[in-house]
């Protein structure tokens, strides 16, 4: 059984904060945003991978942000400075997602979320559990232990 259909079977709905990058409709699931931050100033981290652009204090945490457009090989839309950054939990650490934008709440059926077809790039294929069908387009569901999974791979095969 695949894990879009483990989603469907264990939650009716699937409540999604939406996102977007470079053009790009991105959701992910309400229950793993931990906080919604505007433009932060971002310090740098030495010899950190491409992914990472660096860190944020929030309330006395260090938090590492993630580049978004560069996981998926996307261009961005807005400058880096002016980039939001949606903060997500994993396990106890707090990671945030640099995104252009940042959108409403959705509230979907779950069998709203179908599979991702098979042209999409496998980068994507790798970060997501499925793709919705909006009225005016294609909103992307991102599972942020698989975003670190895959910016771990990456980080090393450049070691």
């Amino acid at each position: 059984m695949n894990q879009t259909l483990d989603v469907a079977a264990m939650e009716p709905t699937l409540e999604l904060v939406t996102m977007s990058l470079g053009g790009h409709a991105f959701g992910v699931a309400v229950r793993q945003v931990h906080d919604i931050l505007g433009p932060q100033p971002v310090a740098a981290v030495p010899l950190a991978c491409e992914a990472v652009a660096g860190s944020i204090n929030l309330r006395g945490r260090i938090v590492t942000v993630l580049d978004l457009a560069v996981v998926l090989g996307i261009d961005r839309q807005t400058d880096t400075s002016r980039a939001l950054n949606v903060v997500v939990a994993d396990d106890k650490e707090l990671y945030a997602l640099m995104v252009d934008n940042v959108g409403d709440v959705l509230t979907l059926q779950n069998r709203a979320l179908e599979p991702l077809p098979p042209t999409f790039p496998a980068g994507w294929k790798a970060i997501s559990n499925g793709i919705v069908k909006l009225a005016d387009q294609l909103l992307l569901t991102l599972e942020p232990e698989r975003i670190l999974a895959a910016i771990k791979a990456q980080t090393s095969k450049q070691a």
